[in-house]
């Protein structure tokens, strides 16, 4: 188009409609909420992951607080570690061993820790580990 000439009439062939304008703005909307859901997706399974990341490391530190094998019996400890309230069960794993008649050098001890974080999120981790019985070897 060269200056100085004059715009002819819209004769209504070219440009989108009004219906063609809004299903393209509804795509892109519908578009732009699956990126959003996505986006909040992750964002909340990473703050899960840090949440039992952050458990698993104070109930790691609970089994640290046991003291070695001198400990016997049943009992419990609770403590805090972070912010995140633990509790450390301890008692004599049961069992029978077949043609025993002897006390056994080492015996089993069933441990429980169960760690609750401040936003109510918990953890469950049992483990069995030997104690020394003082048996002669």
């Amino acid at each position: 188009m060269q200056p100085g000439t004059p715009l002819r009439p819209c004769d209504g062939e070219g440009g989108f409609t009004l219906i063609e304008a809004l299903a393209a703005l509804a795509v892109t909307a519908a578009a732009l909420a699956a990126i959003g859901q996505l986006g909040f997706t992750t964002v909340a399974a990473a703050r899960r992951a840090e949440t039992r990341l952050l458990l698993t490391a104070a109930a790691r530190q609970a089994f640290a607080a046991l003291p070695g094998t001198q400990v016997s019996g049943e009992g419990a400890w609770t403590g805090e570690i972070d912010g995140a309230a633990w509790r450390l069960q301890f008692a004599p794993y049961l069992f029978a061993a077949p043609g025993a008649s002897t006390q056994p050098e080492w015996s089993p001890q069933a441990l429980r820790v169960v760690v609750t974080g401040g936003s109510g999120a918990g953890i469950v981790v049992d483990t069995i580990r030997l104690r020394r019985t003082g048996a002669a070897r």
